[in-house]
C-alpha cells in the first residue's frame, strides 16, 4: 500500500513539473508606468507608444532616475544606449530628448518601441481650460503658459475620470464627469464638474457617486476601487511663494443628498475650490483624499467654503493663502522644489466620501495663482 502511495505521489509530482515547464511565457510587451525620484508624472499613450514625463525644473536632465512597471517578464533597453547611463538613470538633456525604449516580452517574441520625451516644468500660474490633450476616453485638460528658457510651464491635469470609466456608464466623452463646455467667462471655453451616478457598479463596490473634480496631480485607477482617497495623489513642485487663489465660478446643488447611497433629508451639497502648499520629507511625497486638508506637512492653505455659495452667473472668487500649522517657507527649499502646490476642484466637496447629490454642478474658468518670488511679500514672513 505505501509503495502504491509512493508511486502515485511521485506521478503527481512529475506532472505538476510537467505543467511548470509548459505553462507559455508571457507574450506582453509594454510600458505599464513609470516612476522615480524627479518624475511628478508620467502620461502612457499605448496606442501611439508614447510616454511624456513631467519633472520639475530643480531636476538634472542628464541623470533622471526611470523605474519602469513592465509586464511580466518583460525588459526594457533604449534603443541607443548613451555613456552617461546608469543603472535606471538615463541622459534626456538637449538632443538627448526625446529616446527611444524598446521593450521585449518574455517569450522574446514581442517587441515594442516607445518615444518617451521628458518636460522639465513649472506649474502654470493661469488656468483657462480652452486645450484638451484628449478627447478620447474622456477630456483630458493641459495648460501652458509663456515662460522664459529651457523651463516651460506646461502640465497635464487630472480627474477622477479614468475612475468613472470603469462603470461603463459613460457612452460618450460628455457622459464623464469633468468634461471642457462652451460659455466661459469671456464666451470661450470652460471647465464643468458635474455629481454622477455611478450605477449598478458603483451599488456594488458601495461607491454610489462620483463626484466632478479636477486638480494639480495625478489619478492612480489601479487603487481607485481599494482605497478610493489614496487613488488622488495632489501637487507638483512649486517654486515661488503663493499669495491668493482667484478665478470665476458657477455652482447649483443637484436635489438629492446622499451618503453612502443612502438619502440625507435636510442636508445640501456644497462644491470645493481650494489650494494647499506642502512641504515633501522621506515620508510624505503627495497628499492624497484623506490627508489634502490635514497633513501636518501643509505650509498654507488657500479655502473658505462660506464664499462659494450656490450662483447661476460667472461669480469671482478669490482665497488667500493662510499659513498653517506654524509654518513659514524656507527659500531653500523652495529652491531645491521640496515643496510642492495643488489646486483641487470639486462639484461635491465629501465626494471623495462618496457623499453628496447626483446632478451638483460646478463650472470653473479663469483660475489665477497670485506669486511672488519675495519672500518680504509672504503673510507668514511679514
Amino acid at each position: 500500500m505505501k509503495l502504491k502511495k509512493l508511486f502515485a505521489g511521485t506521478i503527481l509530482c512529475l506532472a505538476v513539473a510537467s505543467c511548470i515547464q509548459d505553462e507559455a511565457q508571457n507574450v506582453e510587451a509594454a510600458i505599464d508606468g513609470c516612476s522615480g525620484n524627479d518624475i511628478q508624472q508620467c502620461l502612457i499613450d499605448p496606442n501611439e507608444f508614447t510616454v511624456q514625463l513631467y519633472v520639475s525644473r530643480a531636476a538634472d536632465p542628464s541623470k533622471i532616475n526611470i523605474n519602469f512597471d513592465l509586464p511580466t517578464g518583460a525588459s526594457i533597453t533604449p534603443v541607443k544606449q548613451l555613456a552617461e547611463d546608469g543603472v535606471n538613470t538615463y541622459n534626456f538633456k538637449d538632443e538627448n530628448n526625446p529616446r527611444e525604449f524598446k521593450v521585449t516580452s518574455e517569450d522574446s517574441g514581442f517587441s515594442a518601441t516607445y518615444t518617451i520625451r521628458l518636460w522639465q516644468t513649472e506649474m502654470p500660474f493661469t488656468y483657462n481650460f480652452e486645450t484638451l490633450s484628449s478627447d478620447n476616453p474622456y477630456h483630458k485638460f493641459t495648460e501652458e503658459n509663456p515662460s522664459a528658457g529651457a523651463i516651460i510651464r506646461r502640465l497635464e491635469l487630472a480627474s477622477g475620470n479614468p475612475g468613472f470609466e470603469l462603470t461603463k456608464m459613460a457612452k460618450t466623452p460628455e457622459d464623464y464627469p469633468t468634461v471642457q463646455v462652451n460659455g466661459g467667462v469671456d464666451g470661450g471655453k470652460c471647465v464643468k464638474l458635474e455629481t454622477k451616478d455611478t450605477g449598478s457598479f458603483g451599488s456594488m463596490v458601495n461607491m454610489h457617486i462620483a463626484a466632478g473634480n479636477l486638480f494639480i496631480g495625478s489619478f492612480e485607477v489601479g487603487q481607485a476601487l481599494s482605497d478610493a482617497m489614496k487613488a488622488t495623489h495632489f501637487g507638483f513642485p512649486f517654486f515661488y511663494y503663493p499669495l491668493e487663489l482667484k478665478g470665476s465660478y458657477k455652482y447649483k446643488a443637484g436635489p438629492i443628498f446622499s451618503s453612502k447611497g443612502v438619502p440625507v433629508e435636510g442636508k445640501k451639497d456644497k462644491c470645493d475650490i481650494y489650494g494647499v502648499l506642502y512641504e515633501t520629507d522621506a515620508n510624505v511625497q503627495f497628499l492624497d483624499g484623506s490627508t489634502s486638508l490635514n497633513s501636518p506637512n501643509i505650509v498654507a492653505l488657500a479655502r473658505n467654503l462660506e464664499k462659494l455659495p450656490e450662483t447661476d452667473s460667472w461669480t469671482e472668487f478669490s482665497f488667500k493663502f493662510e499659513p498653517k500649522n506654524g509654518k513659514s517657507i524656507d527659500s531653500d527649499k523652495l529652491e531645491k522644489g521640496i515643496y510642492k502646490l495643488a489646486i483641487v476642484f470639486s462639484s461635491s466637496v465629501d465626494g471623495a466620501k462618496f457623499e453628496g447629490a447626483v446632478g451638483s454642478t460646478l463650472y470653473v474658468d479663469k483660475v489665477t495663482i497670485v506669486q511672488t518670488s519675495d519672500p518680504s511679500k509672504y503673510p507668514a514672513n511679514l
